[in-house]
Parts: structure tokens; C-alpha cells; sequence
């Protein structure tokens, strides 16, 4: 997601090179931990590499007034994620607000995290029990939760890595919603705006 053609959340990208990049442990490399991706944690499950693990059902559509990207990406997830349908749904109302919305249905609550991972440069602050807001570059947008259904971890990561230091000089933070009361099937909405 962008304003005014400035990153608001973001992928990180890949750091330098290295064997461990090329090797059966590239995963333990955070940037490519999906944990650190715009994509839920489901039952304490993240999404899993593969190309048999690829979501469903994409569909996207734009006009002047809006712009809608939606896919189940339940198909990305291993078995024990216990996860039968996961919908997530990117709403662009041009000029005014970004919702980014999940409509899920478990095999099973495991009781370990579900979570909503986000990740962004802005600086990130709790403004309100109900708000976060992101400072950007040129830019300052709110995003609201319902405090009921999602409690907000706020995580700041340094960026070391010379590659990714070009990009992201100063550091990125990942907002973590963990769901609360999980139950077999459920529905979330986050409703990003930007203030004037």
C-alpha cells in the first residue's frame, strides 16, 4: 500500500546474498519468514513454502471509484494450520480509505495465536485503544481495529543489512493483531485513513 507514492505497509525484501540464502535453511532468514509478511498467522501456523501452497479464488476489479483484490489464501497454509477457508480482501475507496478485511472458517481452534501480521517504515505509534497511527515520509494515516475482536503487539525492527538499509534506513516496524475469542469461523476488518 502506497500514498502519495510513498511505501506505507510493505514488502521488506531480500537482504544481501549469502550461502544460507541458497541453502535448505533460507527460511530461518527473517525477511523470508512469511511472519514478516502482510498475511495472518493461523493457529500458530505461518504460510509455508512450496508451490503447492497457493491461494484460490483470486479476483480483482477497479474502476475510478474503487479498487477490490480478494483470494483465499487458505491454501497456503500446511495441514496442521487447521484452517478450511481464509478470504482476504484489499478495498481501495480512492480518496478515502483502505480495508483490508479476513473472512475465516477452522477445522479446529488449536488455541495457539492467530495473529495479523503488517509490516511498514512508517513510525508507528497506539494513538487510541481503537487506533494506531503510521507516520510516513509526507503522510499520516490512522488505522482502526476493534479492540474487542484483535489486541495490537507493535514491533520495531532494525535494519542491518547493508542491501536493505538502502530501502529502509530507518528500520521497519511489524504490527502484530492477535485475534481474541477465536472461534471456528470469523470475521475482521482494519479500516486504514488518511488525516488531513
Amino acid at each position: 500500500m502506497y500514498v502519495n507514492g510513498n511505501p506505507g505497509l510493505i514488502d521488506i525484501g531480500r537482504e544481501n546474498y549469502v550461502a544460507k540464502t541458497f541453502s535448505s535453511r533460507r527460511y530461518e532468514i527473517w525477511t523470508m519468514q512469511s511472519q514478516y509478511h502482510n498475511v495472518p498467522k493461523i493457529n500458530g501456523v505461518d504460510q509455508a513454502p512450496g508451490r503447492e501452497y497457493e491461494a484460490k479464488n483470486t479476483t480483482f476489479s477497479a474502476d475510478k471509484r474503487k479498487a477490490l483484490f480478494s483470494a483465499d489464501i487458505s491454501g497456503g497454509y500446511p495441514e496442521e494450520a487447521g484452517v478450511k477457508k481464509w478470504v482476504r480482501t484489499y478495498e481501495l475507496e480512492r480518496g478515502k480509505k483502505f480495508i483490508i478485511s479476513d473472512a475465516y472458517e477452522l477445522e479446529e481452534v488449536t488455541g495457539k495465536p492467530t495473529a495479523l501480521n503488517f509490516v511498514t517504515p512508517c513510525k508507528v505509534r497506539l494513538k487510541d485503544p481503537d487506533l494506531i497511527e503510521m507516520q510516513g515520509e509526507d503522510f499520516v494515516l490512522e488505522m482502526k481495529y476493534d479492540p474487542k475482536k484483535v489486541s495490537p503487539d507493535i514491533e520495531f525492527n532494525e535494519v542491518t543489512d547493508s542491501k536493505l538499509k538502502q530501502y529502509w534506513p530507518g528500520g521497519i516496524t511489524r504490527i502484530v493483531f492477535t485475534l481474541k475469542n477465536v472461534k471456528i469461523e470469523g470475521k475482521n476488518e482494519i479500516v486504514i485513513t488518511e488525516t488531513n
